[in-house]
């Protein structure tokens, strides 16, 4: 005899505890998937974006910048991800309560790739992140110190060390952001 798999919703995941052994969970299609913490690479890059983008963002009032927060991607579906670091634009931001999830995208979603990650998996995280509405999806490789930035028309650029990713790379409407990727991966 088999056993039907339990699947919840978006309220429900939202009230479950958190993870025992620590690390995160998201919910794809009603099925809580929880990921182990983190290494100290994958951390420490995602401080860096963090910090990085939020100085740049609380500077112009350009929104939020937050790190793995829940996002219901898709309105009537059991989906929530919560990128390693995410920035939601200050147009957005009066459409959502302080408590919960975002009831929809990021303007742009951070991803850090862990060594068990596998590249089919971190795919599709960027083709759901893009069919909701994001307009950058960025996937941090710390193997290969790269980065790679997907835009919404389906174009993916691939960055190596001797990069800086700007403004545009990031989705923002002000001209200045920098982000130097040997400082990234120092």
């Amino acid at each position: 005899m088999t056993t039907a798999e339990q699947l919840i919703t978006v309220e429900k995941f939202y009230a479950l505890p958190d993870p025992p052994e620590g690390g995160k969970m998201e919910l794809v299609d009603g099925k809580v998937v929880t990921m182990s913490p983190v290494g100290r690479r994958h951390g420490v890059l995602a401080s860096r974006l963090d910090r990085a983008l939020g100085g740049f963002v609380d500077e112009h009032r350009l929104g939020e910048v937050g790190i793995e927060v829940g996002f219901r991607l898709v309105p009537g579906r059991n989906v929530v991800r919560a990128p390693d670091v995410h920035w939601v634009s200050v147009e957005r931001l009066t459409s959502f309560s302080d408590e919960g999830f975002y009831d929809s995208y990021p303007d742009l979603a951070v991803e850090v790739v862990s060594p068990e990650d596998r590249d089919s998996a971190v795919s599709a995280k960027v083709q759901q992140y893009l069919a909701a509405g994001t307009n950058r999806v960025w996937v941090v490789r710390p193997a290969t110190k790269s980065v790679t930035v997907h835009r919404p028309d389906g174009s993916a650029r691939t960055y190596g060390l001797d990069a800086t990713l700007t403004s545009e790379d990031a989705g923002f409407a002000v001209a200045g952001f920098a982000l130097d990727l040997v400082a990234l991966f120092a």
